[in-house]
């Protein structure tokens, strides 16, 4: 009853319009005043200062949050952009699949959906349009590929599962790449398939010598991706040390072999560096406390124990999960989630014998695709601000991309070596 009670003030709240953070400020305080009067509800407070104070690897998140706003300065994503356009841009509907394959490239370097749409978006969406692609299927193209942002090492998204599941971030980076192939894959498939059938065209591609000098130009930023997640796990540098040295490059190279980092700019990076980590740190220690009370309650225990009882098996309990985490990806971004229901599910995944990182890269890649879906799907209604097209035109060219992103999930979950196969290589043991 106290569980229920202290979900039901949450979603509560978040329906009247709350904040994240505080609606789970509330829905503590008043779960701990009327179901466990016996416990100090100064407790949350401890438990929200002592989580933070003790997870040292989040203290990468501001650090690839401002090298995603460095890289959002200048020419960064249109070097992705023109080296990718190179390798796919013969293929039908050559700037749709450019779009798809320059989101999976972006993604390596700002770790953020919403950064992907904006930057790639703000390029893409206006240059399709002036060569005679729909603007409903620009946009679809545009926010779809951008769900691999959250997927492809570096990733803001892993990194909370990491610390919520108490797992090594290098070895969830490794498990993420082969994901992030395959959905690109599938989303460039649908987009070939439909480019041929509405006559989208080619797209011209360069000179072989003009092609090297792209390539050239653009390998300062590729690399990025590489030395950040080469550098853990060859155990050189920590997980912090390691979001310290990309940030240390991205500031070398934007000012000062790109010259394109101005003084100028550092306030707006500074400034929306430190107010998305106010926020996304605000969230995560409360949710701590959340996960502390949640815990305490006896919740997993209770939910690890029905489920060995009633042996629904590994791929019941993963389709379970993944409606779980496809019904709150519709109205919480995938962090929240992450926070909010991780700590549930993940011991009792454990429990039945699903391998924890297996679990985890299903998981996250299930809970991305909240951000293009109504009501709340950020990367959606980013598309349409660039576009300028209504939601409800985008519902139909949006079905078959959803289905590839949720058949991709499902592929995933029961063959897991698509997932274990580069952590594996690095010396992960499946547990």
């Amino acid at each position: 009853m106290e569980m229920l009670l202290l979900f039901s003030l949450l979603f509560l709240f978040i329906f009247m319009g709350m904040q994240v953070p505080l609606a789970l400020a509330g829905s503590l305080a008043a779960t701990l005043l009327l179901a466990y009067p016996s416990l100090d509800p100064i407790i949350v407070v401890q438990k929200s200062v002592g989580s933070m104070a003790r997870a040292w690897p989040l203290l990468t998140i501001p650090l690839f949050i401002m090298i995603g706003e460095i890289f959002k300065v200048g020419r960064m994503s249109t070097r992705i952009v023109d080296v990718t356009n190179i390798l796919v841009g013969r293929l039908p509907g050559g700037l749709a699949v450019v779009n798809i394959v320059s989101s999976y490239f972006f993604g390596g370097i700002s770790g953020s959906a919403t950064a992907d749409t904006s930057a790639i978006g703000g390029i893409m969406i206006p240059l399709m349009k002036k060569q005679g692609y729909s603007s409903p299927f620009s946009t679809v193209v545009t926010i779809t590929s951008s769900t691999l942002g959250p997927i492809v090492p570096p990733s803001v998204l892993v990194i909370l599962i990491a610390w919520v599941t108490q797992q090594s971030v290098g070895m969830l980076f490794l498990a993420g790449y082969v994901p992030a192939l395959v959905s690109m894959l599938g989303m460039a498939i649908v987009a070939v398939i439909i480019s041929v059938r509405k006559g989208y065209p080619r797209q011209p591609v360069p000179p072989f010598r003009q092609a090297v000098r792209i390539t050239i130009d653009a390998l300062p930023v590729l690399i990025t991706p590489f030395i950040i997640v080469g550098a853990i796990v060859s155990g050189l540098v920590t997980i912090v040390e390691s979001a310290v040295v990309a940030l240390a490059w991205a500031f070398l190279i934007s000012a000062g072999w790109y010259r394109e980092l101005k003084w100028r700019h550092l306030a707006v990076v500074l400034h929306n560096t430190v107010s998305t980590t106010a926020f996304v740190g605000l969230l995560l220690a409360l949710a701590s406390a959340f996960a502390w009370l949640v815990t305490y309650s006896g919740i997993p225990r209770d939910i690890a124990n029905l489920l060995v009882e009633h042996d629904i098996g590994r791929f019941g309990f993963f389709l379970a999960s993944i409606f779980i985490f496809l019904v709150l990806g519709t109205f919480l971004n995938a962090g929240e989630v992450v926070l909010m229901v991780m700590p549930i599910l993940f011991p009792a995944a454990v429990t039945i014998g699903i391998d924890p990182i297996h679990f985890s890269m299903v998981a996250a890649l299930t809970m991305v695709i909240g951000n293009v879906t109504p009501p709340v799907g950020l990367c959606l209604f980013i598309g349409c601000a660039i576009s300028g097209d209504k939601v409800e035109d985008l519902i139909p060219p949006l079905l078959p991309f959803l289905a590839v992103m949720v058949t991709v999930v499902g592929v995933l979950a029961f063959f897991p070596g698509f997932v274990l196969w580069l952590p594996e290589t690095f010396g992960y043991i499946p547990r």
